[in-house]
Protein backbone atom coordinates (compact mmCIF):
# COMPACT_ATOMS: atom_id res chain seq x y z
CA UNK A 1 0.00 0.00 0.00
CA UNK A 2 2.98 2.29 0.72
CA UNK A 3 4.21 1.62 -2.49
CA UNK A 4 0.82 2.31 -4.48
CA UNK A 5 0.65 5.71 -2.69
CA UNK A 6 4.78 6.87 -3.75
CA UNK A 7 3.44 6.28 -7.16
CA UNK A 8 0.38 8.07 -7.24
CA UNK A 9 2.29 11.08 -5.55
CA UNK A 10 4.66 11.00 -8.19
CA UNK A 11 1.92 11.48 -11.09
CA UNK A 12 0.33 14.10 -8.94
CA UNK A 13 2.24 17.04 -9.56
CA UNK A 14 2.90 19.96 -6.58
CA UNK A 15 0.85 22.35 -5.58
CA UNK A 16 3.89 25.19 -6.80
CA UNK A 17 3.12 23.52 -10.10
CA UNK A 18 -1.05 24.06 -10.19
CA UNK A 19 -0.13 28.28 -9.00
CA UNK A 20 2.19 28.65 -11.54
CA UNK A 21 -0.30 27.03 -14.44
CA UNK A 22 -3.57 29.11 -12.81
CA UNK A 23 -1.22 32.44 -12.60
CA UNK A 24 -0.76 31.81 -16.30
CA UNK A 25 -3.67 30.90 -16.98
CA UNK A 26 -5.13 34.26 -15.54
CA UNK A 27 -2.06 36.46 -17.32
CA UNK A 28 -3.21 35.16 -20.37
CA UNK A 29 -6.81 35.91 -19.74
CA UNK A 30 -5.82 39.64 -18.56
CA UNK A 31 -3.66 39.70 -21.85
CA UNK A 32 -6.49 38.70 -23.95
CA UNK A 33 -8.96 40.88 -22.82
CA UNK A 34 -6.52 43.82 -23.20
CA UNK A 35 -6.06 43.07 -26.70
CA UNK A 36 -9.85 42.60 -28.01
CA UNK A 37 -10.42 43.90 -30.60
CA UNK A 38 -11.79 47.36 -31.47
CA UNK A 39 -15.55 46.38 -31.79
CA UNK A 40 -15.76 44.90 -28.35
CA UNK A 41 -13.96 47.59 -26.52
CA UNK A 42 -16.89 49.60 -24.17
CA UNK A 43 -16.25 52.87 -23.87
CA UNK A 44 -18.48 55.06 -22.13
CA UNK A 45 -21.82 54.62 -19.95
CA UNK A 46 -24.48 51.54 -20.26
CA UNK A 47 -27.71 52.25 -21.84
CA UNK A 48 -30.35 53.59 -19.24
CA UNK A 49 -27.52 55.09 -17.21
CA UNK A 50 -28.69 58.66 -15.92
CA UNK A 51 -27.01 61.77 -17.03
CA UNK A 52 -24.08 62.88 -14.64
CA UNK A 53 -22.29 66.44 -14.96
CA UNK A 54 -19.31 66.51 -16.89
CA UNK A 55 -17.37 69.83 -16.15
CA UNK A 56 -15.78 71.67 -18.79
CA UNK A 57 -13.90 74.96 -19.57
CA UNK A 58 -14.28 76.67 -22.62
CA UNK A 59 -11.06 78.49 -24.18
CA UNK A 60 -12.64 80.43 -26.66
CA UNK A 61 -15.82 80.96 -28.33
CA UNK A 62 -19.29 82.57 -26.62
CA UNK A 63 -18.57 81.03 -23.19
CA UNK A 64 -14.47 81.58 -23.16
CA UNK A 65 -13.36 81.76 -19.22
CA UNK A 66 -16.34 80.22 -18.06
CA UNK A 67 -16.28 76.24 -16.03
CA UNK A 68 -19.85 74.84 -16.42
CA UNK A 69 -21.76 71.44 -16.81
CA UNK A 70 -21.79 70.29 -20.80
CA UNK A 71 -24.71 68.44 -20.01
CA UNK A 72 -26.90 70.72 -17.95
CA UNK A 73 -28.88 71.92 -20.87
CA UNK A 74 -29.61 68.82 -22.22
CA UNK A 75 -33.09 67.85 -19.92
CA UNK A 76 -34.96 65.37 -21.54
CA UNK A 77 -34.17 66.60 -24.86
CA UNK A 78 -31.87 64.16 -27.73
CA UNK A 79 -28.01 65.00 -26.99
CA UNK A 80 -24.84 63.49 -28.33
CA UNK A 81 -21.92 64.12 -26.11
CA UNK A 82 -18.41 63.64 -27.80
CA UNK A 83 -15.14 62.92 -25.83
CA UNK A 84 -11.89 63.42 -27.76
CA UNK A 85 -9.31 61.34 -26.07
CA UNK A 86 -6.58 61.90 -29.49
CA UNK A 87 -7.20 65.23 -30.89
CA UNK A 88 -5.83 64.30 -34.64
CA UNK A 89 -6.28 65.17 -38.48
CA UNK A 90 -8.25 61.43 -38.02
CA UNK A 91 -10.48 62.24 -35.21
CA UNK A 92 -11.17 65.51 -36.96
CA UNK A 93 -13.94 65.16 -40.08
CA UNK A 94 -15.85 63.01 -36.91
CA UNK A 95 -15.27 66.33 -35.00
CA UNK A 96 -17.10 68.40 -37.76
CA UNK A 97 -19.16 66.78 -38.99
CA UNK A 98 -20.66 66.59 -35.13
CA UNK A 99 -20.91 70.27 -35.25
CA UNK A 100 -22.78 70.44 -39.01
CA UNK A 101 -24.93 68.18 -37.75
CA UNK A 102 -25.56 69.97 -34.83
CA UNK A 103 -26.21 72.89 -36.81
CA UNK A 104 -29.04 71.02 -39.22
CA UNK A 105 -30.51 68.74 -36.36
CA UNK A 106 -31.03 71.32 -33.72
CA UNK A 107 -34.42 72.22 -35.15
CA UNK A 108 -35.48 68.83 -34.21
CA UNK A 109 -34.29 69.90 -30.68
CA UNK A 110 -30.94 67.88 -30.84
CA UNK A 111 -28.08 69.18 -28.39
CA UNK A 112 -24.22 68.59 -29.44
CA UNK A 113 -21.23 69.27 -26.47
CA UNK A 114 -17.79 68.28 -28.01
CA UNK A 115 -15.58 67.73 -24.81
CA UNK A 116 -11.09 67.25 -25.18
CA UNK A 117 -9.88 65.29 -22.85
CA UNK A 118 -5.65 65.58 -21.82
CA UNK A 119 -3.64 65.32 -19.20
CA UNK A 120 -1.98 68.58 -19.40
CA UNK A 121 -4.32 71.49 -18.73
CA UNK A 122 -2.70 74.19 -20.48
CA UNK A 123 -1.32 72.51 -23.26
CA UNK A 124 -5.04 71.06 -23.64
CA UNK A 125 -6.65 74.19 -23.82
CA UNK A 126 -4.63 75.76 -26.15
CA UNK A 127 -4.84 72.36 -28.56
CA UNK A 128 -8.22 73.16 -28.09
CA UNK A 129 -8.50 76.71 -28.63
CA UNK A 130 -6.49 76.17 -32.45
CA UNK A 131 -8.88 73.39 -33.40
CA UNK A 132 -11.73 75.23 -32.95
CA UNK A 133 -10.33 78.23 -34.96
CA UNK A 134 -9.27 76.04 -37.99
CA UNK A 135 -12.18 73.79 -38.25
CA UNK A 136 -14.60 76.43 -37.47
CA UNK A 137 -16.72 75.37 -35.33
CA UNK A 138 -20.08 77.09 -34.49
CA UNK A 139 -19.46 75.43 -30.86
CA UNK A 140 -15.99 75.23 -30.19
CA UNK A 141 -14.38 72.73 -28.05
CA UNK A 142 -14.51 72.41 -24.51
CA UNK A 143 -12.15 71.05 -22.32
CA UNK A 144 -12.94 68.68 -19.42
CA UNK A 145 -11.83 69.98 -16.18
CA UNK A 146 -11.24 65.57 -14.93
CA UNK A 147 -8.26 64.92 -17.34
CA UNK A 148 -7.18 62.53 -19.60
CA UNK A 149 -9.79 60.32 -17.83
CA UNK A 150 -12.81 62.60 -18.03
CA UNK A 151 -15.66 62.11 -15.72
CA UNK A 152 -15.29 58.81 -13.89
CA UNK A 153 -19.33 58.63 -13.72
CA UNK A 154 -18.65 58.51 -17.77
CA UNK A 155 -16.58 54.92 -17.80
CA UNK A 156 -14.63 56.27 -20.59
CA UNK A 157 -11.65 54.08 -22.01
CA UNK A 158 -8.98 55.52 -22.93
CA UNK A 159 -7.81 53.45 -25.64
CA UNK A 160 -10.73 54.63 -27.47
CA UNK A 161 -9.88 57.80 -29.59
CA UNK A 162 -13.34 59.17 -29.53
CA UNK A 163 -16.40 58.48 -27.37
CA UNK A 164 -19.92 59.25 -28.70
CA UNK A 165 -22.54 59.36 -25.92
CA UNK A 166 -26.13 59.42 -27.02
CA UNK A 167 -28.84 60.09 -24.92
CA UNK A 168 -32.79 60.88 -24.31
CA UNK A 169 -34.90 61.47 -21.65
CA UNK A 170 -32.18 62.33 -19.40
CA UNK A 171 -30.57 59.04 -19.48
CA UNK A 172 -27.52 57.04 -21.94
CA UNK A 173 -29.47 55.84 -25.30
CA UNK A 174 -25.71 54.04 -26.36
CA UNK A 175 -22.21 54.84 -26.51
CA UNK A 176 -19.90 54.28 -29.13
CA UNK A 177 -16.31 53.50 -29.26
CA UNK A 178 -13.88 54.38 -31.90
CA UNK A 179 -10.24 53.38 -32.06
CA UNK A 180 -9.47 54.12 -35.85
CA UNK A 181 -11.62 56.79 -37.26
CA UNK A 182 -12.28 59.35 -39.87
CA UNK A 183 -14.33 60.59 -42.82
CA UNK A 184 -15.73 56.68 -43.20
CA UNK A 185 -17.87 56.75 -40.03
CA UNK A 186 -19.18 60.11 -40.79
CA UNK A 187 -22.68 58.76 -42.58
CA UNK A 188 -22.76 56.09 -39.58
CA UNK A 189 -22.40 59.13 -37.30
CA UNK A 190 -25.63 60.94 -39.54
CA UNK A 191 -27.91 58.02 -39.29
CA UNK A 192 -27.22 57.60 -35.25
CA UNK A 193 -28.23 61.25 -34.61
CA UNK A 194 -31.05 61.07 -36.85
CA UNK A 195 -32.47 57.76 -35.68
CA UNK A 196 -31.63 59.71 -31.99
CA UNK A 197 -33.94 62.74 -33.18
CA UNK A 198 -36.48 60.90 -34.81
CA UNK A 199 -35.66 61.13 -38.38
CA UNK A 200 -33.45 63.64 -40.53
CA UNK A 201 -34.76 66.72 -40.76
CA UNK A 202 -38.24 67.25 -43.48
CA UNK A 203 -38.01 68.52 -46.57
CA UNK A 204 -41.08 69.74 -47.37
CA UNK A 205 -42.00 72.94 -45.35
CA UNK A 206 -45.38 71.87 -43.94
CA UNK A 207 -43.83 68.77 -42.27
CA UNK A 208 -40.57 71.01 -41.12
CA UNK A 209 -42.96 73.80 -39.58
CA UNK A 210 -44.76 70.33 -37.61
CA UNK A 211 -41.37 69.03 -36.55
CA UNK A 212 -40.49 72.76 -35.50
CA UNK A 213 -43.99 72.73 -33.62
CA UNK A 214 -43.46 69.04 -31.77
CA UNK A 215 -39.76 69.71 -30.74
CA UNK A 216 -39.82 73.71 -29.76
CA UNK A 217 -39.86 73.98 -26.06
CA UNK A 218 -43.65 75.07 -24.57
CA UNK A 219 -42.12 76.94 -21.97
CA UNK A 220 -41.54 80.64 -22.48
CA UNK A 221 -38.00 80.89 -20.65
CA UNK A 222 -36.86 77.29 -22.29
CA UNK A 223 -38.23 78.66 -25.58
CA UNK A 224 -36.08 81.75 -25.19
CA UNK A 225 -32.95 79.69 -24.48
CA UNK A 226 -33.36 77.57 -27.38
CA UNK A 227 -34.02 80.32 -29.67
CA UNK A 228 -30.44 82.18 -28.04
CA UNK A 229 -28.71 78.78 -28.36
CA UNK A 230 -29.67 78.73 -31.92
CA UNK A 231 -28.85 82.30 -32.96
CA UNK A 232 -25.68 81.92 -30.99
CA UNK A 233 -24.58 78.88 -32.98
CA UNK A 234 -25.46 81.11 -36.34
CA UNK A 235 -23.64 84.25 -35.11
CA UNK A 236 -20.76 81.61 -34.09
CA UNK A 237 -20.39 80.38 -37.25
CA UNK A 238 -20.35 83.35 -39.16
CA UNK A 239 -16.94 84.89 -37.40
CA UNK A 240 -14.86 82.32 -39.23
CA UNK A 241 -13.37 82.69 -43.15
CA UNK A 242 -15.56 81.36 -45.49
CA UNK A 243 -14.07 77.75 -46.67
CA UNK A 244 -11.75 79.06 -49.93
CA UNK A 245 -9.83 81.06 -47.21
CA UNK A 246 -8.72 78.56 -44.82
CA UNK A 247 -6.75 75.76 -44.65
CA UNK A 248 -8.09 72.89 -46.34
CA UNK A 249 -7.09 69.58 -43.64
CA UNK A 250 -7.48 69.73 -40.66
CA UNK A 251 -3.67 68.37 -39.93
CA UNK A 252 -3.17 71.56 -37.94
CA UNK A 253 -5.03 69.83 -35.07
CA UNK A 254 -1.69 67.87 -34.58
CA UNK A 255 0.33 70.66 -34.83
CA UNK A 256 0.88 69.94 -38.29
CA UNK A 257 1.24 72.70 -41.10
CA UNK A 258 -1.92 72.89 -43.09
CA UNK A 259 -1.91 73.33 -47.26
CA UNK A 260 -3.61 76.85 -47.88
CA UNK A 261 -6.52 77.07 -50.19
CA UNK A 262 -4.69 79.21 -52.31
CA UNK A 263 -1.39 78.99 -54.42
CA UNK A 264 1.34 79.29 -52.31
CA UNK A 265 2.49 82.29 -55.30
CA UNK A 266 -0.89 84.32 -54.50
CA UNK A 267 0.32 85.19 -51.52
CA UNK A 268 3.51 87.45 -49.72
CA UNK A 269 5.94 84.93 -47.87
CA UNK A 270 5.60 86.18 -43.72
CA UNK A 271 9.06 86.62 -42.35
CA UNK A 272 8.63 84.12 -40.26
CA UNK A 273 7.97 80.06 -41.47
CA UNK A 274 4.45 80.01 -41.58
CA UNK A 275 4.66 76.11 -39.62
CA UNK A 276 6.54 77.73 -36.78
CA UNK A 277 4.12 80.51 -36.48
CA UNK A 278 0.93 78.25 -36.59
CA UNK A 279 2.79 76.14 -33.61
CA UNK A 280 3.02 79.59 -31.97
CA UNK A 281 0.27 81.38 -32.45
CA UNK A 282 -2.85 80.74 -30.10
CA UNK A 283 -6.14 82.41 -29.27
CA UNK A 284 -5.92 84.85 -26.36
CA UNK A 285 -7.52 84.97 -23.11
CA UNK A 286 -8.67 88.81 -22.91
CA UNK A 287 -11.97 88.96 -23.80
CA UNK A 288 -11.56 92.54 -25.84
CA UNK A 289 -8.17 90.49 -27.68
CA UNK A 290 -10.87 87.76 -28.63
CA UNK A 291 -13.32 90.79 -29.84
CA UNK A 292 -10.51 92.23 -31.76
CA UNK A 293 -9.83 88.62 -33.53
CA UNK A 294 -13.11 88.48 -34.59
CA UNK A 295 -13.17 91.86 -36.35
CA UNK A 296 -9.75 91.62 -37.86
CA UNK A 297 -10.41 87.86 -39.07
CA UNK A 298 -14.10 88.75 -40.53
CA UNK A 299 -14.14 88.96 -44.50
CA UNK A 300 -15.98 92.23 -45.12
CA UNK A 301 -13.22 94.28 -42.96
CA UNK A 302 -12.08 96.79 -45.45
CA UNK A 303 -8.99 99.19 -45.33
CA UNK A 304 -11.31 101.41 -42.42
CA UNK A 305 -12.36 98.70 -40.57
CA UNK A 306 -9.20 97.52 -40.33
CA UNK A 307 -7.82 100.71 -39.10
CA UNK A 308 -9.65 101.18 -36.11
CA UNK A 309 -9.43 97.51 -35.16
CA UNK A 310 -5.30 98.34 -35.04
CA UNK A 311 -6.00 101.23 -33.35
CA UNK A 312 -7.87 99.86 -31.28
CA UNK A 313 -5.44 97.19 -30.58
CA UNK A 314 -2.62 99.81 -30.01
CA UNK A 315 -4.96 101.58 -27.22
CA UNK A 316 -5.87 98.24 -25.48
CA UNK A 317 -2.04 96.99 -25.02
CA UNK A 318 -0.38 100.02 -23.90
CA UNK A 319 2.60 99.23 -22.73
CA UNK A 320 1.03 95.81 -20.90
CA UNK A 321 3.55 92.76 -21.41
CA UNK A 322 0.90 90.42 -20.81
CA UNK A 323 -1.28 91.70 -23.29
CA UNK A 324 1.26 92.37 -25.64
CA UNK A 325 2.24 88.89 -26.02
CA UNK A 326 -1.11 87.60 -26.17
CA UNK A 327 -2.15 89.79 -29.22
CA UNK A 328 1.36 88.89 -30.82
CA UNK A 329 0.29 85.23 -29.81
CA UNK A 330 -3.13 86.16 -31.23
CA UNK A 331 -1.85 87.70 -34.93
CA UNK A 332 0.42 84.27 -35.13
CA UNK A 333 -2.43 82.51 -35.03
CA UNK A 334 -4.34 84.41 -37.90
CA UNK A 335 -0.89 84.11 -40.55
CA UNK A 336 -0.31 80.79 -39.30
CA UNK A 337 -3.47 79.52 -40.63
CA UNK A 338 -3.88 82.02 -43.21
CA UNK A 339 -7.47 83.96 -41.43
CA UNK A 340 -8.73 86.59 -42.30
CA UNK A 341 -8.45 88.63 -46.04
CA UNK A 342 -4.87 89.20 -47.23
CA UNK A 343 -5.21 92.64 -46.31
CA UNK A 344 -6.18 91.95 -42.73
CA UNK A 345 -3.05 89.19 -42.59
CA UNK A 346 -0.94 92.12 -44.08
CA UNK A 347 -1.89 94.21 -41.24
CA UNK A 348 -1.02 91.71 -39.04
CA UNK A 349 2.67 91.22 -40.38
CA UNK A 350 3.30 95.07 -39.99
CA UNK A 351 1.94 94.93 -36.57
CA UNK A 352 4.00 92.27 -35.50
CA UNK A 353 7.12 93.91 -36.99
CA UNK A 354 6.24 97.15 -35.45
CA UNK A 355 5.83 95.58 -31.79
CA UNK A 356 8.46 92.91 -31.07
CA UNK A 357 8.58 91.11 -27.79
CA UNK A 358 9.29 92.73 -25.29
CA UNK A 359 8.25 95.96 -25.87
CA UNK A 360 4.91 97.89 -26.79
CA UNK A 361 4.58 101.19 -28.38
CA UNK A 362 2.76 104.55 -26.00
CA UNK A 363 -1.38 103.68 -27.33
CA UNK A 364 -2.24 106.08 -30.23
CA UNK A 365 -4.46 109.00 -28.95
CA UNK A 366 -7.95 108.82 -30.22
CA UNK A 367 -8.95 110.76 -32.63
CA UNK A 368 -10.77 114.21 -31.47
CA UNK A 369 -13.86 114.03 -32.44
CA UNK A 370 -15.53 116.93 -34.99
CA UNK A 371 -16.96 120.30 -33.62
CA UNK A 372 -15.61 119.53 -30.10
CA UNK A 373 -12.79 122.08 -28.64
CA UNK A 374 -10.08 121.80 -26.39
Amino acid sequence: MAGYRRGVNRLRPPLSWALTALAAALAGATSAQDERPAALLQSGPTAATRLSPVTVYAPVGAQAGRTFDAVADFGRAPGAVLFVHELTRNTAPMIRALDQLGDELQVLGLFTSTVVLGADRNATEDLASRASLSLRLAQPLWVSTDGAEGPGAWALDRRATLTLVLCRDGVVVRSIAYTDTGRQDVPALRAALEELCGGPVPAEPAALREALQRNLPADPDTLRAFASRMAMRAWQRAQWPEPQQRPQREGAVAGERMQPGAPAAARPESPADPAARAHRGRAPDDEALRGLLRRIIRRDADAAALDAVFAELDRHVGDDADLLRQARDMLELVLGLDYGTEPARDRARRWLAAHPDGSAPPPEPAPERPGRGR
